[in-house]
């Protein structure tokens, strides 16, 4: 065998100038770079878009002009491989693919195909359970305390109560909303309260209170027709986000993933 040809640098030089000729004959040309007429009027109409105007001749020229200074360092950066191994560029090309799997047009759906996902999903168009009462606040149990007797006595329970940021009556209000109100754990108070009568003291993030519940209004479902508009908006979030996953199934589907032991 020639002695040549065992010489490390001379297989070195060889394979250099093969891959050089692969890569000169296969890559892309990245320094052509084409502004086509689509992209031109892409840039036009974002300024429009944008300032609400038609953008002059000067104007689309000086975007042009713009948009071929931020491809150069697109390609370059392409180049430099600064692409790999960012994490915040990794999310922003996984998430610009997923609107892309959620955009797809799709048929406006059917009064019978939203009466089947109002029933299917019933739970989210259902009222809870909402409490209406009259109440007065005071700052220290001992007041709370003294009030009711006297209430109890025949007085009027308008007459006691403190001063406070707080209605003195409150209609239809969830056990979510008493707790945003009154602070949380408020809303178990009024479980097992009779209806007309002055209870208490009971005690709130904010102080003591009495309560006349006035009203128990049990969990109950929405009409259809008065959440159809929500139900459609769900409807096809829903379908959004079936389409988003079949998307990457069928992708899934095209590769073999290995998971190496650790």
């Amino acid at each position: 065998m020639n002695r040549g040809l065992r010489q490390p640098l001379l297989w070195f030089a060889l394979i250099g100038v093969f891959l050089f000729v692969v890569d000169a004959r296969f890559s892309v040309d990245r320094s052509e770079i084409v502004v086509s007429v689509a992209q031109q009027e892409r840039l036009a109409t974002l300024w429009q878009t944008q300032t609400g105007l038609i953008a002059s001749t000067a104007e689309l020229s000086a975007l042009v002009d713009s948009w071929i200074r931020e491809e150069v360092l697109y390609r370059e950066a392409l180049r430099l491989g600064l692409d790999a191994a960012d994490t915040i560029i990794r999310r922003r090309l996984v998430q610009k693919l997923g609107f892309i799997a959620e955009s797809e047009p799709s048929e406006i759906p059917t009064t019978t195909e939203l009466q089947a996902y109002y029933r299917d999903n019933l739970a989210d168009y259902t009222l809870p359970v909402r409490y209406s009462f009259r109440q007065r606040y005071f700052q220290t149990i001992e007041a709370a305390e003294q009030a009711l007797q006297q209430i109890s006595q025949g007085r009027d329970a308008s007459e006691f109560g403190e001063s406070s940021m707080l209605n003195a009556d409150y209609a239809y209000r969830s056990v979510l909303d008493l707790n945003a109100n009154f602070g949380i754990g408020f809303a178990d108070n009024l479980v097992g309260l009779s209806v007309g009568l002055w209870e208490g003291p009971l005690h709130s993030g904010l102080g003591f209170h009495l309560v006349q519940l006035t009203a128990l209004h049990p969990a109950e479902n929405s009409p259809f027709p008065s959440v159809r508009t929500q139900v459609a908006m769900d409807y096809q979030q829903a379908r959004q986000v079936n389409a988003r996953e079949d998307y990457i199934d069928d992708l899934m589907d095209r590769y073999t993933i290995i998971r190496e032991s650790r």
